[in-house]
């Protein structure tokens, strides 16, 4: 028990380190090479965030699991929303005006209606449809990478800026710490929670689901701190897209994916319900505050209610 502590302290303190520097880090690089800092949190925090989540599907597919490879992307997008965002609004207010978030809300809703398309009309990914998801993932790489910074951000960048050399170290062991720190956290309250016999399916559903969405949390809040609102609601956004276009488009190259029964009942119900009104939030321009957080925070128990069975 002992050790299951000291593993939560040290990989408390990995992330926490890490979240300090990435934001500063993410946006001197961003300025270094002219590109947007939320292109920079897109592609970097919610690509990196989200390479755990792929590596997991394949693997799981590999090894003839699909409703793992199912529940781990449609989980991770659940818990993004509902607890990533809910957990960062109650501290700070998400302002939802920014266009570049608005763009990205309009990819994640078209890459959602697909995987819903093909999960309610075929109980399964079907290949064309993880061709489709595929192409979106390119075409929205690319057309981030080709977007430019304006006068204004490289105005309000500027006392973020540190030399070149050490911006990407922060960046890259920024997201090393992000990832490590969360799966220390994640082993020590496993083991912790064994210990004191808490059962499997509740670890499960509780603290490798949140666990596996610390980074997320942490960037996100860093963000704020650092009054980016822009690269907070983006790298979420980004990353429940990567997790949909890559940890389903990509994995579906490697095996077939049918649905289960619990994925088209209650998981990716529940994930078009958190996708659907985030969606309104931003098209409405609504700030994401304590009131929505609160909102978000039960709907998310609900969710957990219902796969432990607590409401039939």
């Amino acid at each position: 028990m002992i050790i299951s502590i000291l593993m939560l302290c040290i990989g408390l303190a990995i992330l926490l380190t890490a979240a300090h520097f990435i934001i500063p880090g993410t946006i001197s690089v961003a300025n270094h090479f002219r590109i947007p800092p939320h292109v920079i949190a897109v592609l970097l925090i919610a690509a990196g965030t989200s390479a755990p989540e792929l590596i997991v599907a394949i693997q799981a597919a590999l090894y003839g699991s699909p409703q793992i490879v199912w529940g781990n992307i449609i989980g991770s997008n659940i818990t993004n929303i509902l607890v990533v965002l809910s957990i960062a609004g109650l501290f700070f207010p998400i302002s939802t005006l920014d266009n570049s978030s608005r763009r990205d809300m309009y990819v994640l809703l078209v890459v959602t209606a697909v995987i819903a398309l093909s999960a309610y009309v075929f109980q399964s990914l079907p290949l064309a449809f993880s061709v489709i998801l595929i192409v979106i993932l390119a075409s929205y790489t690319l057309y981030l990478v080709r977007q430019q910074l304006n006068d204004d951000e490289v105005a309000d960048n500027t006392e973020e800026s540190v030399s070149l050399k050490r911006s990407v170290i922060y960046c890259i062991g920024g997201v090393v710490g992000l990832v490590l720190g969360a799966d220390l956290i994640v082993k020590g309250s496993v083991d912790l929670a064994l210990a004191l016999s808490i059962s499997k399916t509740v670890i499960g559903l509780t603290i490798v689901a949140f666990g596996t969405s610390l980074p997320e949390i942490a960037a996100a809040i860093a963000s704020l701190i650092h009054k980016r609102t822009d690269m907070a609601l983006g790298s979420i956004i980004g990353s429940n897209i990567f997790n949909i276009t890559a940890g389903l488009g990509i994995t579906r190259l490697f095996s077939e994916l049918p649905l289960t029964s619990e994925i088209l009942t209650i998981g990716l119900p529940i994930m078009l319900l958190s996708t659907l009104i985030l969606a309104g939030l931003i098209i409405l321009k609504q700030a994401i505050a304590k009131l929505v957080s609160s909102c978000f925070l039960i709907i998310y128990i609900i969710f957990l209610g219902l796969n432990m069975g607590f409401f039939s």
